[in-house]
């Protein structure tokens, strides 16, 4: 008790409110203390898929034409994958698409995890979702359009589909209900002290090793000079108007997939020549991309008048995912009737679907003006097909419903890739 008088009583030499920074306030006893955990319960599947003569099925299958493989799961669910070798449309063309079908849930929703992969010589390679959190209605559909450049298949065969074999490997863990119980594994006021504390009552000495030292300054970015000097260059790439660029194997093949496919395979022409041609990428869009490999510190920024659909294809084909990133924080802003239409093609080229929904919701707001707009009345002419893809998204998407009025399977339908 004299303890408690003590630390009560005012220090008459002190303010009335002030504290002394060398007294620890002690903690006041609780009578009761109770605690609780939650857990979520889950299930996981894999499920690897390998096709034989993977070169013939290319021959064989047109865009639109697809293999089933055999199910997969257990009593309770259960999945198959459908794969498109040339891709499911005309616009998927030189892709690999996927599609994971539900066939069988014991839930009207399912939430779960999905990854998909091809396995190679050198381990798995992921495939870009934009969602790898899925909720979705039962005997829903998956879609990893997109799911693989068959270029980048092409250009190392002996890494991707050894023995002409492609393998296909899908990871799922499903998500069930959570259930929560009372536990007594929780005891906050029975943890020790910092060792660093010092036995004499009332003081503080830290541990040097506990002190904050000041972040070092990060070193300046110096690879953007090496790509405007040129210097200890052992690769050029070539743009459509025939400027080169000299660049650096190591750089390119660290931050582009496309270029780490092709850069591995040491039999290719490009390979040998030390050099590949763009014919269908410009100068200035390969400059912006080589500028934005070139910057490891914090991949630079995009100007208004550099995203462009060139920008977005070269982004797509050559595989960059942090000039995806870049792109996905710069889509949606600045928007106009007379740019609407051109950025939620970019978002579908890039399976941007966040930020998809978000455009489509600019688009159902102002569709008067966008459908009267240049742009639109130019992609009705040149891409029907995304004309009509538009129009349908932004009516379900903004659809106001009645509970129960509309059968929702019509359009469970998420697209990740």
């Amino acid at each position: 008790m004299e303890i408690n008088h003590e630390v009560n009583q005012p220090n008459p030499d002190s303010p009335k409110n002030s504290k002394s920074p060398g007294k620890r306030q002690l903690r006041r006893n609780l009578s009761h203390v109770s605690s609780c955990s939650t857990r979520m319960t889950q299930k996981s599947f894999e499920n690897y898929w390998s096709v034989e003569n993977f070169s013939i099925q290319l021959e064989l299958h047109q865009h639109g034409e697809f293999m089933l493989a055999p199910k997969f799961g257990d009593n309770e669910y259960e999945f198959v994958m459908k794969l498109f070798p040339n891709g499911k449309d005309e616009e998927t063309t030189g892709y690999l698409s996927l599609f994971l079908l539900i066939n069988k849930c014991p839930n009207p929703r399912l939430r779960f995890r999905v990854s998909f992969t091809v396995e190679t010589a050198d381990g798995p390679r992921s495939c870009h979702l934009n969602k790898n959190l899925v909720t979705i209605n039962r005997s829903g559909i998956v879609t990893a359009s997109k799911f693989f450049s068959l270029d980048i298949l092409k250009s190392a065969t002996s890494i991707y589909t050894p023995n002409d074999i492609l393998t296909i490997g899908c990871s799922l863990t499903i998500f069930g209900e959570s259930l929560t119980w009372a536990t007594n594994m929780f005891s906050p006021y029975s943890r020790k002290l910092n060792s660093s504390t010092n036995s004499r009552p009332g003081s503080y000495t830290p541990d040097s090793s506990s002190i904050e030292k000041p972040e070092e300054k990060p070193s300046e970015d110096r690879f953007p000079k090496l790509l405007e000097s040129g210097e200890f260059s052992d690769f050029t790439v070539v743009a459509s108007c025939g400027r080169e660029f000299k660049t650096h194997m190591c750089v390119l093949s660290s931050r582009s997939d496309y270029f780490d496919a092709l850069l591995r395979n040491k039999t290719t022409r490009e390979y040998l020549e030390k050099r590949v041609t763009f014919d269908d990428i410009s100068a200035t869009t390969l400059d912006v991309i080589l500028r934005h490999i070139y910057i490891t510190n914090n991949g630079g920024t995009i100007e208004e008048h550099q995203l462009t659909p060139e920008l977005v294809s070269a982004t797509d084909r050559l595989m960059i995912s942090s000039m995806r990133t870049l792109i996905s924080e710069v889509i949606s802003t600045n928007l106009t009737t007379q740019n609407i239409v051109g950025r939620i093609t970019m978002a579908a080229e890039l399976r941007l679907e966040d930020e998809y929904e978000s455009l489509l919701h600019y688009f159902a707001s102002h569709k008067k003006e966008a459908m009267e707009s240049k742009p639109w009345a130019e992609m009705k002419k040149e891409k029907p097909e995304m004309t009509i893809k538009i129009l349908e998204d932004a009516f379900l998407h903004h659809l106001e419903e009645p509970s129960g009025a509309v059968d929702r399977r019509i359009i469970d339908r998420i697209t990740l890739s």
